[in-house]
């Protein structure tokens, strides 16, 4: 297949011009080091693919760039092997030349990530133009805002761009802020129009209706790598820009279920044309490159060792899937399984109410045997290396003000579930309701305001309880798990 498509390339006239390039990308990794249980994706699959793209352009004298749209840290349990270093290693062994930092690489914080960025040392290029404290997190001189690459004689410059969607900004504070994506992308093409770029290409983590916004917004930008949102583009997605040329927006998915190969024709200063894209979808019969197996087998051993327990330890039975995650997207929200952590959320914080929220779950497990490597997987996030995952908060709230946060949060895309009110039953205004939520919902907020903070959230607890133990427990006493009553709820 992958044959088939690039001698088709290779029989058309731009060959001539000599100044073909492959631009090879891929987004929202999330450290799916083995692929998704649905069969999709893995490195060592990721990487077979990627070095067939590269040594076929090769023997038509095209080189290849090779680029990663962000979010390559944390999202499933391999983030655990070395303390995220193997995330930032693994890059370098598929072979990528540059990426940008998403918001999943920063949760633990700026500093965390300058910790395993030094760590790994690693000769792909972090990029983040619009991150700022980088003195003070530790990362100067360690997430450049761009990289210029010569190829051929001409100068392409890749800019990198991180979502500045400000609940995703606690982990940085108070030492970084992520300014607008789209004020210093526009910052950056005057720079590198003015310091000779000859294609500047934006790396972005900021979502496709974001990438859309910087494309017309854009006078030079001439091509947009995208990740965030989780969108496959089987096809090139354009829009014009300010000088009525049209721009190429580009994005893979999620979880390595697919890598996107893109040629150009560069034609000089700003001029090029679109020879072919292909996104290419990794699948079980694609073979795994030798080394990333071993790689990951080593990585296993590592995240096994981190939590000094059988990885495949059996936990209990479940006739409903543990929602979740499938091939890079939620399949279906406010399920079964949501309203059982939604209830256990509540159970064990001693609370009238509790909260879940879809879009926090990693992957998705099927019906059957539940292991402890199953619970992580689902549940595969922590404040810091070494905890018990996160912990749940609960505050001390009147009706009134529940009905506003229910309302705050049922406008978002995150999938609310709640448990503790009888289906039909009202919330009183001027009754006292205790409600938990993950912790990570109380950081958020605080980051937004501490006076918002105290106002949505009075009489913030954050208990000492964490998930992972309460989601075995819980699983262990209801095994097998089934979807609740109603009369239950």
């Amino acid at each position: 297949m992958l044959k088939a498509a690039l001698f088709a390339l290779v029989l058309i006239s731009f060959t001539a011009h000599g100044r073909l390039v492959q631009i090879i990308h891929t987004n929202d990794l999330h450290s799916f080091f083995d692929g998704t249980r649905a069969g999709m994706g893995g490195y060592g699959k990721i990487k077979t693919v990627m070095d067939q793209l590269r040594q076929e352009a090769r023997a038509k004298n095209i080189p290849s760039l090779t680029l990663d749209a962000g979010d390559f840290g944390e999202g499933s349990s391999f983030f655990l092997s070395d303390e995220g270093v193997d995330s930032l290693r693994a890059l370098e062994l598929l072979g990528i030349d540059a990426a940008v930092i998403g918001n999943h690489d920063f949760i633990l914080g700026g500093d965390e990530l300058a910790r395993q960025l030094k760590r790994a040392n690693i000769s792909t290029t972090i990029l983040s133009a619009n991150l700022t404290g980088k003195k003070e997190m530790g990362l100067e001189g360690l997430v450049p805002n761009h990289k210029d690459f010569n190829i051929d004689n001409l100068k392409i410059r890749v800019l990198g761009l991180t979502t500045s969607q400000i609940h995703f900004q606690y982990p940085l504070k108070p030492l970084g802020k992520i300014l607008s994506e789209i004020d210093v992308g526009l910052e950056e093409e005057k720079k590198a129009w003015a310091e000779g770029s000859d294609f500047t290409i934006a790396l972005t983590h900021i979502g496709h209706k974001t990438d859309f916004k910087l494309g017309r917004e854009s006078k030079n930008i001439h091509l947009i790598v995208g990740g965030h949102s989780h969108t496959r583009f089987d096809k090139i997605q354009y829009v014009w820009n300010k000088k009525r040329q049209k721009v190429p927006v580009v994005q893979t998915g999620a979880h390595g279920v697919a890598v996107g190969s893109l040629i150009l024709d560069l034609k000089g200063k700003g001029k090029y044309e679109i020879v072919s894209y292909k996104l290419h979808s990794i699948t079980k019969e694609i073979p795994s490159h030798e080394k990333l197996n071993t790689f990951i087998e080593e990585a296993k051993v590592k995240r096994d060792q981190y939590f000094g327990r059988n990885w495949n330890e059996e936990i209990g039975m479940s006739a409903i899937p543990l929602s979740g995650y499938s091939n890079g997207k939620i399949k279906s929200m406010k399920t079964c399984w949501s309203k059982h952590l939604a209830r256990m959320t509540k159970e064990a914080a001693g609370a009238d109410i509790g909260v879940q929220f879809d879009n926090m779950q990693g992957e998705e497990i099927s019906p059957g045997t539940i292991t402890f490597g199953d619970i992580i997987d689902n549940f595969p996030h922590f404040r810091k290396f070494g905890d018990g995952g996160w912990s749940i908060s609960k505050s001390r709230i009147n009706g009134f003000l529940v009905k506003q946060v229910m309302q705050i949060i049922s406008k978002t895309s995150l999938g609310v579930t709640v448990y503790g009110l009888t289906e039909g039953q009202k919330i009183v205004n001027n009754k006292t309701y205790v409600m938990a939520f993950p912790s990570e919902i109380a950081y958020g907020v605080e980051g937004l305001s501490t006076k918002l903070r105290d106002i949505l959230l009075p009489g913030l607890i954050e208990t000492e309880v964490k998930y992972w133990s309460v989601i075995e427990n819980y699983i262990r006493t209801h095994s097998p798990l089934v979807c609740l009553p109603k009369e239950k709820q």
